[in-house]
């Protein structure tokens, strides 16, 4: 790593300095991409106070070190909208009260407009966005959806319409432009029927398997979506950063 990205991650990380010790207790949580990154380290952060739901892809050694009879991890590829049943089994068993959306992808090398990868465009979709949908309407279908109080959609600055000054990315961009859509209409339709807040983050440059040169660890960016989810200000149909300043859409 060179000096200047050594400053760069330092001064970044400075806006991340303040310990937040926000606590979230007694409640049932399901989190997907819960084996790795952001979902791994909330997991972690939640763990010992509430039960979790930890959905997972191919992995879940990460998961089995955690060793807490809190914790329920359950495969399912997400891609594959037909086959949630090990979901929906646990959405039966439990009343889940919030929802945590961490899978996602950033899709091919192939995204430029030369070049584009259409069958794995089709697949990041469904992973970054259309899971998110299909989740709720299992919950809603078997009548477990007035239990839900938030449900926390991690997105990404790529997402953002107005922000975009570079271009190219078209499958991460559009995926994430369109899991923004999908947590704007939640925010309405569950508010008015349910009193359920939707919230749309985007977590910054943290280290995971998809940025494996990024500046914040997970652990620190759970420290900070939890304290967003404890906040007492209502963030429903906002996207905002770890440090609730508003993105644009």
């Amino acid at each position: 790593m060179g000096l200047r990205t050594l400053i760069k991650k330092k001064f970044y990380n400075l806006k991340f300095s303040k310990k937040k010790n926000s606590q979230i207790k007694n409640q049932v949580i399901l989190i997907t991409g819960a084996s790795s990154g952001i979902g791994l380290g909330i997991c972690k952060k939640l763990i010992k106070d509430n039960k979790i739901i930890a959905v997972y892809n191919n992995n879940e050694s990460n998961l089995k070190e955690i060793k807490n009879s809190n914790l329920i991890y359950l495969k399912c590829d997400l891609v594959h909208l037909n086959n949630y049943q090990e979901i929906e089994k646990k959405i039966l068993e439990n009343n889940i009260e919030l929802i945590i959306n961490c899978a996602g992808q950033f899709g091919s090398n192939n995204q430029s407009i030369n070049d584009l990868d259409f069958d794995n465009f089709v697949n990041v979709l469904k992973l970054n966005s259309l899971s998110v949908l299909k989740i709720l309407q299992l919950i809603n279908n078997n009548n477990k959806i007035k239990h839900i109080k938030k449900i926390i959609n991690m997105s990404s600055e790529g997402g953002s319409i107005e922000m975009n000054k570079k271009g190219n990315a078209y499958i991460y961009r559009t995926s994430k432009s369109a899991l923004n859509s999908i947590s704007k209409n939640l925010s309405i339709d569950l508010k008015q029927k349910f009193g359920i807040s939707v919230i749309t983050i985007d977590p910054g440059n943290v280290k995971t398997n998809m940025n494996n040169k990024g500046y914040l660890s997970p652990e620190k960016c759970a420290e900070y979506v939890v304290d967003i989810i404890c906040d007492n200000k209502d963030y429903n149909g906002a996207f905002i950063n770890l440090l609730k300043k508003n993105i644009p859409w």
